[in-house]
């Protein structure tokens, strides 16, 4: 929208809406007020800011600077600030440590989320975590090659005092990744980017806040699509998985949207340009469709979140708040204007159907104002160019529920919303689905949607003509519609099979939907 403000020489800025209708915020690796340097890279001196936020016009805030903190990351190298909390006056202030290997990136390694220190004076006096970087609150270590899913955690943001909570209870979000990376790459789980993201819950006590017993994790969804809670880490599953594409993540409940967006940012290679995300859902547990995709926002924003104080249902806005540009030596541009290394608030807003198409760029967008029946008709899966909906369909097994027609029906959806619309099998590998027409068709490109459910994914399969032609392929993205396109030389073919070869947790491997061109 154009506004915008920062504040600060300093990042890391969570703010949390107290019942005092004050502001209070984690900080670090910066100057602010007093304290001429904050830094959390300094492995057993490693110190951690905190201040308050005093203001509504996000234009004209004063920012306070409330102290800071020393708390060790040894045997890490760094501990910094992550998820914070101000509810019923005891602020909860979360930290997590990080190394730095692999040599050449920054912070590679994501390492465990240490515990919570406290205080109920609004930040003037704390009691430290009985939790320490070896002994941490969830058990887990970087250390040894070992994986963290709940390194980085962060609080939803459900308004002032949590009063949007669906159960008064407090959940956090976090990135992660897990041992078995079918696409491995350096500093893959580090402060920024990472594959899974997580999603665990808490009654917010003093008592409860640093005790593992008292938390809850998302175990998946059951066969009617609600969610699975569970007391025991090992049955947690992620709430949203996009290999190579997750990072840093925060979640914001928008009470007049009656919607959860969550704001995600792939940092990856964690010094050049990062990519943020937004995601929503009715459900804090999800399931996610993505709202907008940023490349290369700030050009390099981090830390992405939303604050609920400031977001305006009449004019259904809100300010981004992230940091910028920190890998100065990279020499990024400030994309879009306001951004730098500081707190920055950015005035932002969602578009309706109609605000979008009146936007100059719209053009280049999909038309989302035309009848239904007119983008049918320019939709590639519904139209005439889609052999496949001619074709007769073969399947080597049905899930309860299922049927073998909704791989075929120029429909990309499935599990939980719309199972009619995919094809799930009773297996995981070797499952196929063959399309046969009544005589010989020109092919040249095939589309192919791996099932929305984000916990079945193919991560090998192959395909199979009457020809003898036969295509061995690798994953299928497990981005909701998002498929794979296979283009050759066009040729004449009565049948085309599609093979499941490999898979990665699924139970019930299939496909959303199977398209097939003639060029």
């Amino acid at each position: 929208m154009g506004r915008s403000v920062s504040y600060t020489a300093a990042d890391t800025w969570y703010p949390s809406w107290a019942s005092n209708d004050t502001l209070y915020s984690p900080f670090t690796d910066g100057t602010w007020g007093i304290w001429k340097l904050v830094f959390s890279a300094t492995g057993p001196k490693a110190m951690t800011g905190q201040a308050k936020i005093v203001g509504n016009d996000p234009l004209n805030l004063k920012v306070i600077p409330l102290g800071a903190t020393t708390g060790s990351a040894a045997p890490y190298g760094g501990r910094y600030p992550c998820g914070s909390l101000v509810h019923n006056g005891v602020w909860y202030y979360g930290t997590y440590c990080l190394d730095g290997y692999p040599s050449g990136y920054n912070w590679g390694t994501l390492g465990p989320f240490v515990g919570f220190r406290i205080s109920k004076d609004y930040g003037l006096t704390w009691e430290d975590t009985p939790h320490t970087p070896l002994s941490p609150l969830f058990g887990e270590t970087a250390k040894d090659s070992g994986c963290v899913k709940i390194g980085a955690p962060h609080f939803v943001d459900f308004g002032k005092n949590m009063e949007h909570s669906p159960d008064g209870k407090a959940y956090l979000v976090a990135h992660g990744s897990v041992a078995e990376d079918p696409q491995p790459r350096p500093a893959n789980n580090s402060w920024i980017s990472g594959d899974q993201i997580y999603l665990l819950r808490v009654t917010p006590t003093i008592e409860n806040i640093n005790d593992r017993s008292k938390y809850e994790y998302f175990a998946g969804y059951n066969r009617n699509g609600k969610a699975v809670w569970s007391k025991d880490f090992k049955k947690i599953k992620p709430v949203f998985e996009w290999n190579n594409h997750c990072g840093c993540v925060t979640m914001t409940y928008f009470p007049h949207l009656k919607k959860y967006i969550m704001c995600i940012t792939d940092g990856w290679p964690t010094i050049k340009y990062m990519n943020t995300y937004f995601l929503e859902s009715d459900h804090v547990e999800g399931p996610w469709k993505m709202v907008t995709y940023m490349k290369n926002f700030g050009e390099q924003a981090y830390f992405v979140n939303i604050p609920s104080k400031f977001i305006d249902k009449d004019k259904n806005s809100f300010w981004l708040c992230y940091s910028g540009n920190f890998a100065a030596f990279q020499e990024l541009k400030i994309n879009p204007p306001g951004g730098r290394y500081a707190m920055v608030l950015q005035e932002m807003r969602f578009l309706d159907k109609k605000q979008l198409a009146a936007y100059p760029f719209a053009e280049n967008k999909k038309k989302l104002d035309i009848e239904k029946a007119e983008w049918d008709k320019r939709n590639p899966l519904t139209s005439k160019e889609n052999l496949a909906l001619q074709a007769k369909v073969s399947v080597s097994s049905l899930a309860e529920g299922y049927s073998e027609k909704g791989v075929n029906d120029g429909i990309v959806d499935g599990f939980p919303g719309h199972p009619e619309n995919e094809w799930a099998s009773n297996q995981t590998v070797n499952s196929w689905v063959r399309l046969t027409w009544d005589k010989k068709v020109t092919v040249g490109k095939i589309w192919l949607f791996d099932r929305p459910y984000q916990y079945e994914q193919i991560l090998s399969c192959g395909l199979k003509m009457s020809d003898g032609t036969i295509i061995e392929l690798g994953a299928l993205s497990n981005v909701e519609g998002e498929g794979l396109e296979i283009t050759f030389e066009p040729k004449e073919v009565e049948w085309i099979e599609f093979v499941v070869l490999g898979v990665g947790n699924s139970t019930n491997s299939g496909l959303s939907e199977f398209a097939v061109f003639n060029k």
